[in-house]
């Protein structure tokens, strides 16, 4: 705690969340509704929860839904399933009164946790008020496999108050049993990130797309989403040197922090490269788009000829490539995949990717893919092939939130 408060009240957007964290928020529910309460930590896992809230929206159109997730960017992404719930809040710090506050305020009949963010004080809360609460889509990076295994004493009981835990793969299953849960209260279900709302983007729709840009479909685009600090170097060092031999070429850039804008703009301008923000829409007459806003860069990808996946050239463990693979794209990652390293690998395994491990082994997959748009294409259909055969967490999950709600009804 005396470490913890003054960074987060220093801190921008931790500063900007702070109250309603400690739980001072108000919450939309009538005191006798006991709604189900999904929770997704950040961008990365509220997009993986999308589909499974307008599923169960869906499934259970009497249930109230409330959603919460721990960041400022999460809370805003979160906004595409405000048609779906009734409330989207933020979840609790891991503190006794703010967790009791919560729970109190909401009284779920069921807890739904969407991947990670695994806090004992709140699982064990939930447990003694005889709350049942199920983890899905639910994973171990070998980072925190290795941190829980050295905090087993209160990971160990924490995993454990999971009435059931829908894990993406075999491995991750065995990873989940070796803090002693059950194998009857594990399912392998899949990953729900396969069934994300990806599909191709219509004619129409992609024609649009380029008319608001100002470009047309003959434009050859090469786009760069969820982009770190360190990466924009690269990227704009590669990209001046391919326009070199393509002066027709664009590129757009999706930061993962979409408040790093400006400082991207004097990035690519040291390269002699002109920019736009995204939200003035007018790339036609500019060399590099740069995306300042959240919640487009699923569309983007759509009208690009090649995805490049951010956070892997610097240590932050890649993001997610079926986002690209989903629109029918050939994808470029870095070295560091390691928060996706099984669906990194398959892609690598059936020719849908490429791994590069340093800038000029990106401008070389850059000049092959745009010299070779035959290759390009066979790569980006194979990734699409790929997540329309992974298909079907969503549905395997649902089953299993059906018995758990069906026990808190007889209850």
């Amino acid at each position: 705690m005396p470490v913890w408060l003054p960074l987060a009240l220093i801190h921008k957007k931790r500063k900007q969340t702070f109250l309603k964290r400690m739980g001072w928020q108000p919450i939309q529910l009538d005191k006798k509704q006991s709604p189900i309460w999904i929770h997704a930590l950040s961008v990365g896992e509220v997009l993986s929860a999308i589909p499974l809230v307008k599923a169960i929206h869906e499934q259970w159109p009497y249930e109230i839904i409330v959603f919460s997730a721990s960041t400022l960017t999460g809370y805003q992404i979160a906004q595409q399933v405000r048609s779906c719930v009734a409330d989207i809040i933020y979840y609790p710090y891991d503190i006794f009164f703010s967790v009791r506050r919560m729970i109190n305020q909401i009284h779920p009949r069921l807890f739904i946790l969407v991947e990670s963010d695994i806090w004992p004080n709140f699982l064990t809360h939930l447990h003694q008020k005889k709350i049942p609460s199920v983890l899905v889509n639910a994973r171990l990076s070998p980072e925190s496999y290795r941190g829980y295994r050295l905090l087993q004493y209160f990971m160990g009981p924490s995993l454990q108050t999971f009435s059931h835990i829908c894990v993406q793969s075999d491995m991750q299953a065995k990873r989940f049993q070796s803090f002693g849960i059950q194998s009857h209260h594990i399912t392998i279900t899949g990953n729900v990130k396969y069934d994300q709302n990806q599909n191709q983007l219509t004619s129409n729709e992609k024609i649009k797309i380029l008319s608001d840009l100002g470009l047309s479909e003959k434009d050859v685009i090469i786009i760069a989403g969820s982009t770190h600090e360190g990466e924009e170097l690269i990227l704009s060092k590669v990209f001046s040197q391919l326009k070199t031999k393509m002066p027709d070429l664009k590129m757009i850039v999706a930061p993962r922090d979409p408040n790093r804008a400006k400082e991207l703009q004097a990035i690519f301008h040291s390269y002699s490269l002109s920019t736009t923000p995204y939200s003035q829409k007018q790339l036609n007459d500019k060399d590099v788009l740069i995306v300042d806003q959240m919640g487009v860069l699923g569309k983007l990808y759509g009208i690009s000829t090649i995805a490049f996946v951010g956070g892997s050239m610097v240590p932050e463990g890649g993001h997610n490539p079926l986002e690209p693979a989903a629109m029918s794209k050939p994808i470029i990652f870095g070295s560091d995949m390691h928060d996706f390293p099984e669906i990194s690998q398959q892609l690598l395994d059936i020719g849908a990717a490429f791994q590069i491990n340093n800038p000029a082994e990106l401008q070389d997959t850059f000049q092959h893919l745009l010299n070779d748009s035959m290759a390009a294409s066979e790569c980006g259909q194979s990734a699409k092939a790929f997540v329309r055969k992974n298909q079907g967490a969503v549905q395997k999950t649902l089953k299993i939130i059906a018995n758990e709600l069906s026990v808190t009804k007889t209850d």
